[in-house]
Parts: C-alpha cells; structure tokens; sequence
C-alpha cells in the first residue's frame, strides 16, 4: 500500500516527526490540532457576523428609517 502514496515533502516531514509517538500522544497531537481549527472557525464566524452587521443589517435598518422618517 505504501508504494501507492506519494511521498511529497510535507508527508515525509509529517511520517519524521510523528513516527515515534504512542497511541496516547497522537491523539493528544490530533485533539490539539482540532481545538487550534475550532478556533480559527470562532474567529471567522465572529468576523462574519460583523460583517453581516455592517453590509447587511445596519443599511436595512437606516434605508426603513428613512422610509418611515420621510428622509431622503
């Protein structure tokens, strides 16, 4: 099987560093990997929501205002 992957730079630098780990401190490389992702994901939703705010919501909310003011 192994013949059938590619062995492209980061995979050979991937199977050096991690070739040597037990079970448990993989699981802790893969459990960290995944919080550092679920953070970079809040950080995006966050960034998001506020641009939702400001592109979306906020000239909605000012265009009715107008409206109903008679402004404009």
């Amino acid at each position: 099987m192994s013949d059938k992957i590619k062995m492209t730079p980061k995979r050979i630098k991937f199977i050096e560093t991690y070739a040597n780990f037990n079970d448990h401190e993989t699981l802790k490389e893969i459990l960290f990997a995944q919080q550092l992702q679920i953070e970079k994901l809040e950080k995006i939703r966050s960034n998001t929501s506020v641009l939702v705010w400001w592109l979306v919501a906020l000239p909605l909310i000012f265009g009715i205002l107008m409206v109903v003011f008679g402004i404009g």
